[in-house]
């Protein structure tokens, strides 16, 4: 079988959603969400908070699947059924003058991480992503982001996806978000050890209607449950919660740059 063959051969699925051949212009998606989500990571407290989208791709605007939970993302390289580029995400501050529950746990700055993400698709309908950042003044640590996405598109309207998710930290993350001062009332002092390893694990599931070739909303919820030090620091086991039920809603618009 010739290579033209073996080319119209192979699934139209697969080569329009995962291959960027068919496009090589670049693409900046802007848009912005609002999310129900945790004052803090092991908070019991809910608000509501803003997010932004930022991605910048080669490719069509359906070459790549893009969750709800992704981080700003601009993929640099990539080939048929996968790309790489920089990852990065911004940090809320938390002071503990907002909740009893964080007096005598330090403030932690307003901040951003910054790295690279990875992601492959094994087939038309499945992608896995894992992401890698530093923290940048909130933060001295690294977070990995491991994710497996099953999605379907239907009827070029509609689009769901469902998957799991893994999040594992350094000690350096562990002991900022987790740790309380020393000697500090009503904390259970500060934890003497901090490991790094599994911060998290829960799943995503979410909607996104197309108005609009290059317009979409989507909402979505997602569940993440916490582990480690992090499920036994006193913020968490006293006064918090180790689940968490995240829902959101988002609008973004797809930009083609021409070039």
């Amino acid at each position: 079988m010739s290579s033209p063959e073996r080319a119209q051969a192979q699934s139209p699925d697969y080569t329009t959603l995962t291959s960027p051949q068919s496009a090589q212009n670049w693409t900046l998606t802007l848009g912005a969400g609002l999310h129900r989500q945790p004052d803090y990571l092991g908070s019991n407290d809910y608000i509501f908070r803003p997010k932004p989208i930022i991605s910048l791709s080669r490719g069509l605007k359906s070459t790549w699947w893009s969750a709800e939970d992704d981080a700003i993302s601009i993929g640099f390289f990539s080939g048929t059924a996968w790309r790489v580029g920089f990852s990065g995400n911004l940090l809320w501050e938390r002071k503990s003058s907002t909740n009893r529950a964080l007096i005598g746990v330090p403030d932690v700055k307003f901040g951003a991480e910054a790295g690279a993400f990875a992601e492959f698709y094994p087939a038309s309908w499945l992608r896995a992503r894992v992401d890698l950042r530093r923290g940048i003044v909130a933060h001295d640590g690294l977070v990995a982001e491991l994710k497996l996405d099953a999605f379907a598109r239907i009827n070029d309207t509609w689009k769901l996806g469902i998957g799991p998710r893994v999040v594992v930290t350094s000690s350096d993350y562990v002991r900022t978000y987790f740790g309380s001062l020393p000697g500090a009332a009503g904390t259970g002092g500060l934890l003497q050890r901090f490991n790094s390893g599994v911060l998290s694990y829960g799943a995503i599931a979410q909607a996104t209607y197309n108005w609009t070739e290059r317009f979409q909303t989507t909402a979505y919820v997602e569940y993440k449950h916490l582990v480690g030090d992090a499920a036994k620091s006193p913020i968490v086991r006293t006064f918090g919660q180790r689940d968490s039920i995240t829902v959101g809603v988002s609008a973004s618009y797809a930009f083609d740059l021409g070039f």
